[in-house]
């Protein structure tokens, strides 16, 4: 048993910005951190932009934040790693780091703040090509089947009157289970009722 760390929660990405340059927001960003397990989506509010979506382990290295990506929407093979150094500001929780963008690496900053709700209960299953995180009335459901064929599809749920309620969905997102509903072969990374993780 170990105490989670302040980055343990359900979080929406307030502002980015690139190079120093103006915030900005161009999508609804949902980052769902449960133990060691995260979800990532990102929704355009366009629709004609690409959607993004990430999951997988992350954890702190010394005094930064890596992100592992198992699945991620822009490839079947797994991502690079991000890295990221992590602080709190005027009550965002503030991420810094460096993007490559082709031969150049290009400095960022995305500002993230709490989604509303409790942090408890938590959530994280995997399964082969499967991943569902759940913080508190929050929870993130991915799946990648391109390797049979299928397609990569997440959903993105709120919990409200004791119903989960799609919000946003990519691929066949809406067909995937919700906290109550998935299947039992999927595996339990951590589960928990109060304020420490259970692996």
């Amino acid at each position: 048993m170990t105490e989670p760390d302040l980055v343990h929660g359900a979080w929406t990405r307030q502002s980015a910005s690139i190079g120093g340059g103006p915030r900005f927001e161009t999508q609804r960003v949902v980052w769902l951190q449960a133990g060691t397990c995260y979800a990532d989506l990102r929704v355009p509010f366009r629709p004609a932009a690409a959607a993004r979506c990430f999951t997988g382990r992350s954890g702190w290295e010394g005094e930064r934040y890596r992100w592992t990506h198992h699945l991620d929407l822009e490839g079947d093979a797994p991502a690079a790693d991000d890295v990221g150094d992590l602080g709190w500001e005027d009550g965002a929780l503030v991420e810094r780091g460096m993007w490559p963008t082709g031969a150049v690496a290009v400095a960022y900053e995305e500002r993230w703040i709490p989604l509303p709700g409790p942090r408890m209960p938590y959530l994280a299953l995997e399964a082969p090509g499967c991943s569902l995180v759940r913080v508190g009335d929050h929870a993130l459901t991915v799946t990648d089947r391109r390797p049979d064929g299928g397609p990569f599809s997440a959903c993105y749920r709120v919990l409200d009157g004791g119903h989960w309620q799609i919000v946003a969905a990519i691929g066949e997102g809406a067909s995937l289970p919700d906290p109550n509903s998935a299947p039992s072969r999927w595996s339990v990374v951590h589960r928990g009722l109060d304020d420490s993780v259970r692996a």
